[in-house]
């Protein structure tokens, strides 16, 4: 463990001075609340990997301090791709195996990146009829093997809070932060961050609808099977969660490769249809007064932790560039967030 311990890795890797979030306004036209003094943003990732990089170096280092993890051990994470892809990296310079248990479903580009690695890098799919979550779990239980459980571990919200959530505030007042809902860890640790500091950010976790699929995000009802941490301390499943298909998720953030100098893949568009949703709800409630800040505006900021570019299949599959939609974003963006 020492030796582990000891490895220059940990003081090269700090996030400190990384860039984690880049801050983008979404144009007038994308805003169907400009006129109500809502302003929308765009928060997406800086420095690939940082984002999920001090998340998967908390996580190992965490396993590591607490003598879980010695040189002999077999690191094993359930993944998506992202979190997989940094964990892999960490153990790769550390001289630790890693095992990725990865649905087969998750689009080969994705998996392809995790392989690249090579060495001391494998990936599993589970068994017929288990979920990643469990597989992982199962496998972290043997003898000199580690699963440090994103889901379950508080090291991921806390690795949110200590340093994605500090540089989020500095760049704007954040009135409501709405994130894809696929750990919880990114939600937990911002409404943390806002609650220890006072601030009344309203966060809003966003949830695939039962019976669709969005790749690296999650139902309510895999949240409540798979999720450990105490997530529902802070946010009430009837009041405080939003809900996307996943048509609707992939069209707006397809809609939203013209508006902004990034193209942000489907947990994005999530995010974004539960940001209007959550925006539509509060005007209708006539409750929008309540979130504004000092300036008088409500700065609604919308997370998007993924790129497109793994998901070229699947968006070339919906044939949205064959669609009217490929003309421009319709001015009646509100009548999209309900497609299914």
């Amino acid at each position: 463990m020492k030796e582990l311990l000891e490895h220059p890795f940990w003081q090269a890797s700090g996030a400190e001075d990384a860039r984690l979030v880049r801050m983008f306004d979404l144009p007038r036209e994308a805003n169907p609340f400009s006129g109500d003094g809502v302003e929308l943003r765009i928060a997406s990732t800086g420095e690939m990997p940082y984002h999920k990089w001090p998340m998967a170096r908390e996580g190992i280092l965490d396993g590591i301090q607490r003598g879980r993890i010695t040189p002999e051990t077999t690191v094993v994470e359930a993944t998506s791709g992202n979190t997989g892809h940094a964990m892999a990296s960490v153990c790769n310079v550390l001289g630790l195996k890693f095992v990725a248990v990865i649905s087969s479903d998750v689009p080969s580009a994705k998996i392809d990146v995790i392989r690249a690695l090579g060495g001391h890098v494998s990936v599993r799919t589970p068994d017929h009829g288990e979920t990643t979550v469990a597989c992982a779990r199962r496998l972290g239980a043997q003898e000199e093997w580690y699963n440090p459980d994103q889901y379950a571990g508080e090291w991921n919200p806390r690795s949110h809070k200590e340093h994605l959530a500090p540089q989020l505030f500095a760049h704007t007042p954040v009135s409501v932060f709405v994130t894809p809902g696929g750990t919880m860890g990114t939600s937990l640790g911002v409404a943390q961050y806002a609650r220890e500091h006072g601030l009344r950010t309203s966060v809003v976790p966003v949830m695939v609808a039962e019976g669709q699929e969005v790749p690296a995000a999650r139902t309510l009802s895999r949240v409540k099977r798979d999720i450990r941490f105490p997530w529902q301390e802070y946010f009430d499943e009837e009041k405080d969660l939003q809900f996307a298909s996943r048509y609707a998720s992939f069209l707006l953030s397809y809609l939203s490769w013209r508006l902004v100098p990034v193209q942000l893949g489907p947990t994005f568009g999530l995010a974004f249809v539960g940001a209007l949703k959550f925006l539509r709800e509060q005007k209708a409630a006539g409750t929008l007064d309540g979130l504004r800040e000092a300036d008088g505006k409500v700065h609604a900021v919308i997370f998007g932790p993924d790129d497109y570019r793994p998901y070229n299949g699947l968006y070339l599959a919906l044939r949205l560039y064959d669609d009217d939609y490929a003309r421009g974003v319709p001015e009646d963006l509100l009548s999209l967030i309900d497609l299914v």
